[in-house]
């Protein structure tokens, strides 16, 4: 094992609680991440950030992502646009969720990391198994739409 790997300091218990099934692989997991990603300062900071989670801040990242999840499901109930504001908007708190909790992601490596959610089964599902069916393709367009928009602000004069 790395001495960088994501560690946490949850006992297995707290694991199955707040994680769900995902503990079950947590190893597997971790070693995907660590291969796909261990050289990157969003890995690291990541690894800073959790060691120091314990069940509460665990408690508030799922609250938080399922509170993004009810969003996303509300607005695709209502047909809304992915490109409307309140689409971006719900893209904006997923990017500043992941910033806050894990590490700290700019608006271009949010449209990379949306690509995963249509190409990889295992990423749409964690978008889709609490949204509903077309939400990775609908978060996707709404992340880009979203990131147009903050560059487009960051031109702006005065900003």
């Amino acid at each position: 094992m790395s001495d960088k790997r994501i560690r946490s300091p949850l006992s297995a218990a707290d694991k199955r609680e707040v994680w769900g099934e995902w503990a079950e692989k947590e190893d597997q997991h971790l070693q995907e991440v660590e291969q796909r990603w261990g050289d990157s300062d969003a890995y690291r900071q990541t690894a800073r950030r959790v060691a120091a989670y314990g069940k509460l801040e665990w408690e508030q990242i799922n609250a938080g992502n399922a509170e993004i999840e009810a969003r996303i499901r509300a607005l695709m109930d209502m047909d809304a646009d992915p490109l409307s504001e309140a689409a971006m908007d719900v893209a904006e708190a997923q990017r500043a969720h992941v910033s806050r909790w894990f590490y700290d992601m700019s608006h271009e490596f949010h449209v990379l990391k949306s690509r995963l959610y249509v190409d990889d089964p295992r990423y749409r599902a964690g978008i889709e198994d609490n949204t509903r069916p077309g939400a990775a393709e609908w978060l996707r367009a709404a992340i880009a739409a979203n990131a147009a928009r903050a560059a487009q602000t960051s031109l702006e004069p005065g900003s």
